[in-house]
């Protein structure tokens, strides 16, 4: 099939439907109609790219939008510049400039002293932004698709996350510039897709190492929820909307009073009569929002709710420590949050 010439119409009817519900989702639930936009797509040459960069393709050449693709090689396997050459012949075979790089991951994780795998996500997404800029793209693509997701959501419960941001990766970054249009799509239905459109795909041998918390999670853990629960990827999906709604909804919530919040330094305060008017979901949020506003450390969730309690039981002069050597202080204005100077406090 020549994929250049390839239109939507020449899908079969699924394969058609099965792309027009990919833009529909982008465009009800992200609110982003990207078929219309300059579009940058990050393609491995795994499945789950491949499908999004023809199906970029198709939607923008239905409603006038465009796409360029970026590879980055990682040089984490022997073979892996054949992914930039399959990569590269798909873009051609489609009429799509590339935009290829080989980078040292394993070097990089070296010298920041972090994993494999953080050091490969912040160089990918430094390298789609700097592409992005150069080319003038309105938007960037990036595959993570409804199995993904399940998989964060997992990871995010082992990790402690709370709630709403226990529902998994969000569908859009606007900040970043960055869409997940398959955030939503099984794995399995983009492998139909790319078979009924004769297009083959790269498997990544490094997907199927056990030695990461993530493939563990991909290969035991996710089928056995699966084995248990056959709808459980539905699952995951309702639990993303139920996640995104009550995020929008309490954002909206905090937005509204903080601007009766003290936020300036060297003393912020969360005044009493916002905290006596405020359920405990936006008390704690209201917490949170002024603790970060005070400098870098992450307010956990235990002290958040010890600091909730104390303030319920009006123990004034009582007070917690928070990371970033931040003190939050029950008084009977409110909560007072404040950055403690250890050179004074050591005295």
């Amino acid at each position: 099939m020549d994929k250049k010439a390839l239109r939507l119409q020449d899908l079969p009817p699924r394969a058609a439907r099965f792309c027009l519900g990919i833009g529909a989702f982008a465009t009800r639930e992200l609110e982003r109609d990207f078929p219309t936009l300059r579009c940058l797509v990050a393609c491995s040459g795994g499945a789950d790219s491949t499908a999004l960069l023809l199906i970029a393709h198709l939607l923008c050449q239905a409603k006038g939008g465009s796409v360029i693709a970026a590879h980055l090689d990682h040089s984490l396997r022997q073979d892996s510049p054949n992914d930039a050459r399959f990569v590269a012949e798909l873009c051609q075979g489609l009429g799509i400039a590339v935009h290829t790089e080989r980078q040292d991951i394993a070097a990089q994780a070296r010298t920041a002293g972090t994993g494999l795998e953080e050091a490969g996500r912040v160089a990918r997404y430094e390298f789609l932004e700097r592409i992005r800029q150069q080319t003038g793209a309105d938007i960037i693509l990036v595959a993570h698709q409804l199995n993904d997701l399940a998989e964060d959501q997992l990871l995010r419960l082992m990790r402690g996350t709370g709630w709403p941001a226990l529902g998994g990766m969000g569908g859009a970054d606007p900040a970043r510039f960055l869409l997940r249009p398959l955030l939503l799509s099984p794995r399995k239905d983009l492998e139909n897709f790319l078979k009924i459109s004769r297009q083959p795909w790269r498997d990544d041998p490094s997907n199927f190492d056990r030695a990461t918390t993530r493939n563990r999670v991909r290969h035991d853990i996710l089928p056995e929820l699966l084995r248990n629960n056959p709808c459980y990827l539905d699952s995951a999906a309702r639990l993303w909307r139920q996640a995104r709604m009550d995020a929008t909804h309490w954002d909206q919530a905090l937005a509204d009073v903080l601007p009766r919040v003290v936020l300036a330094p060297p003393q912020r305060l969360i005044p009493a009569d916002v905290l006596h008017a405020s359920p405990a979901p936006l008390r704690l949020r209201l917490c949170k929002a002024v603790l970060e506003a005070a400098g870098p450390g992450q307010p956990l969730c235990d002290a958040l709710l010890r600091l909730d309690e104390l303030w319920l039981k009006r123990a004034t002069g009582k007070s917690v420590r928070f990371p970033g050597d931040k003190e939050a202080r029950i008084t009977r204005s409110g909560i007072a949050v404040q950055v403690i100077d250890r050179k004074k406090e050591c005295g």
